[in-house]
């Protein structure tokens, strides 16, 4: 696993899930040159782009590379919606179009593979209807859905503070200590200290 901080309206966390020379980038964020250039320095072969969610600046890069692009079957509705996705709030145009790109709607059914490596797929609504975390051995990359100490916000349209507080609590509940997450701002962490430290889970126990 690799990480490059990706700059723009808000700074966001590009990670590339790697083996055997090929990889998976998961959020190109906004800076197309910098992660065409670390795939190249890296002599790396592509197999699809992972989002997390359809949010700005999780996607303005996604055309970096001709390959599929994979999201949650619920967040499509979040991509091609401009309102939506945040493109009108920032008041910026798609800097590619739709029609071009090759999207693959997935659910939790799916599990994607590098060779013979596994990435799970779990659909983790809350932040917005579609919203999935993606895990690679040990390692669980969390978008806007769980951060150091925090949980992404669920005030976005197709977002739900209910439905967050289910996905949080469960997803934390259902992984092992050990499991370093990646979340798409930030620091990372881990879930024994989310258990530990995490305010909102501590919290939204009470309610699941």
């Amino acid at each position: 696993m690799r990480e490059i901080l990706l700059l723009g309206d808000i700074d966001v966390n590009c990670f590339f899930i790697e083996h055997n020379n090929k990889c998976y980038i998961v959020d190109p964020g906004y800076e197309k040159e910098k992660v065409i250039k670390y795939i190249s320095d890296n002599n790396l072969e592509v197999l699809g782009i992972l989002l997390t969610h359809g949010h700005i600046d999780h996607i303005g890069a996604i055309d970096c590379f001709d390959v599929p692009i994979y999201l949650h079957k619920e967040e499509y509705e979040i991509i091609i919606d401009n309102y939506k996705n945040g493109f009108d709030y920032y008041g910026k145009e798609k800097p590619y179009s739709l029609d071009e790109l090759n999207f693959i709607k997935i659910d939790s059914s799916v599990v994607l593979q590098i060779d013979d490596k596994k990435i799970e797929v779990i659909h983790t609504p809350g932040h917005t209807v579609g919203g999935v975390c993606y895990k690679f051995d040990n390692d669980l990359y969390t978008g806007d859905t769980l951060f150091n100490g925090s949980v992404g916000r669920w005030d976005f349209p197709t977002g739900d503070l209910n439905t967050l507080r289910k996905t949080v609590v469960n997803l934390i509940d259902s992984q092992n200590d050990d499991v370093i997450i990646h979340p798409a701002h930030g620091p990372g962490s881990t879930i024994k200290d989310e258990k530990n430290n995490n305010f909102y889970y501590h919290q939204w126990k009470f309610f699941v």
